[in-house]
């Protein structure tokens, strides 16, 4: 690449308009370009480059609405309306850019500070001086600045406008301005949509965040519930609980001083019973990854303190601290329940979809044939496919069961079909 030697001169004319004439310096055209650019974004006067004015949306004139503080003048982005938590800032010294914080957005605060309190590190003064003092003290000025503003917002804003603010609120540690708002922001709630599953990165997510902040008679129609349980360990009946009572789930995140609180019914403080309905009788299911033992019955019924909730459509697993098996009703004859069960990941971390996709038809097949009224169709669910065995082909067999489930004999017909093979006798 090409370089042009350019110096860079700065020329005043009697306007004050500040030119930049080009003259022997070794630099190229277009860094020299974007490094000014930069420059002259907070420059307290007009720059031009190559006879083009460079923007100045950051200067105290540029248009922006700045705060006077302690440590100078201070102007607050996505304050207008809700655009996340706001923690980014750019702080200038005489107009020249001297600090920034982390740059993954360009939505940013933008703070002139006083250039009778601080100073930057002499010859180049590209550094504040005592920087992490400077720094720490901009944060806390900001920080308050920013709790100024909403509390004045607070006046004037609806209550659902005001708590559209609750991630910046957060993150500014500003959560207890919400106390005393009659409405509660969807990002302190969850809904439960779906079946309840061990790992929503492998599966699909059961939970969702409300569309709309909701009103205290909202909350009360619904019920409020905190569970803490890992679906692994601890099974699935809390959450299978709440879903069946449709009741909000509280996400544990609010100000310790807020109203919600006193709502929010903790489940696991309560014991956890689950009774089956009608059982008929334990199977075991051995499939490539999932190896467990499961009840069969017309439902079953969940009780958590004096509430009970009947479920005859979805199946649930009990969790491995607790009986780990699985509790099948009738109305439910897939294999969604060992989405609770197990995750399916590797030693490392990697989704088995192929054993996932076996164990799951192996399951299917295998609730069908326990839950069949007439054993033929129950062993012809379980049988495998033997379409690699041409030898087979066209045979009857007789085929006995021990009591534990095991083939105990084994007997061909010969004579039935064109490939009949002499009677063998497996025990």
């Amino acid at each position: 690449m090409a370089f042009k030697p350019v110096t860079i001169t700065p020329v005043h004319d009697w306007n004050g308009i500040t030119s930049i004439a080009l003259q022997d310096v070794d630099m190229e055209m277009g860094q020299i370009s974007t490094t000014l650019k930069r420059l002259a974004r907070g420059f307290p006067i007009p720059v031009l480059f190559n006879d083009q004015l460079l923007e100045c949306s950051c200067a105290l004139d540029g248009g922006l609405t700045f705060v006077d503080t302690e440590i100078g003048a201070i102007y607050l982005h996505g304050m207008d309306q809700p655009n996340g938590a706001q923690y980014e800032f750019d702080v200038y010294l005489q107009g020249l850019p001297i600090y920034s914080s982390h740059s993954y957005t360009s939505n940013r605060h933008i703070i002139h500070l006083d250039s009778s309190r601080f100073h930057a590190r002499l010859p180049d003064r590209d550094k504040l001086v005592d920087e992490a003092d400077v720094i720490k003290r901009i944060k806390a000025v900001l920080a308050q600045t920013i709790e100024q503003r909403f509390i004045q917002m607070k006046t004037t804003l609806s209550d659902e406008e005001f708590v559209g603010f609750y991630e910046m609120l957060r993150h500014w540690e500003l959560l207890k301005l919400l106390n005393d708002v009659p409405v509660v922001p969807p990002e302190a709630l969850r809904e439960i949509i779906a079946y309840p599953v061990c790992d929503t990165e492998v599966f699909d997510n059961f939970e969702q965040q409300p569309d709309k902040a909701m009103t205290r008679i909202e909350i009360l129609a619904r019920g409020i519930v905190s569970i803490d349980d890992d679906i692994k360990q601890d099974g699935a009946g809390r959450y299978l609980f709440a879903w069946s009572r449709d009741y909000l789930l509280y996400h544990g995140t609010l100000d310790s001083g807020h109203w919600l609180h006193s709502l929010v019914r903790h489940l696991n403080d309560e014991e956890l019973v689950i009774e089956t309905v009608n059982e008929s009788h334990q199977a075991q299911f051995q499939g490539d990854w999932c190896w467990v033992s499961v009840r069969f019955c017309d439902a079953y019924q969940i009780r958590l303190g004096q509430d009970v909730v009947e479920i005859t459509a979805d199946a649930c697993y009990q969790g491995q601290e607790n009986a780990d098996d699985i509790i099948v009703p009738k109305g439910d004859s897939s294999a969604q329940v060992l989405q609770q069960m197990a995750s399916f990941r590797s030693e490392y971390d990697e989704f088995q979809e192929s054993t996932f996709e076996s164990d799951s038809d192996a399951f299917v097949a295998f609730v069908v044939a326990n839950t069949a009224s007439d054993p033929a169709n129950a062993m012809q669910r379980l049988l495998p496919d033997f379409c690699g065995c041409p030898a087979l082909y066209g045979i009857a067999f007789l085929v006995e069961l021990d009591q534990q489930g095991k083939p105990a004999s084994v007997i061909a017909y010969p004579g039935i079909g064109s490939n009949a093979n002499p009677s063998y006798q497996h025990e």
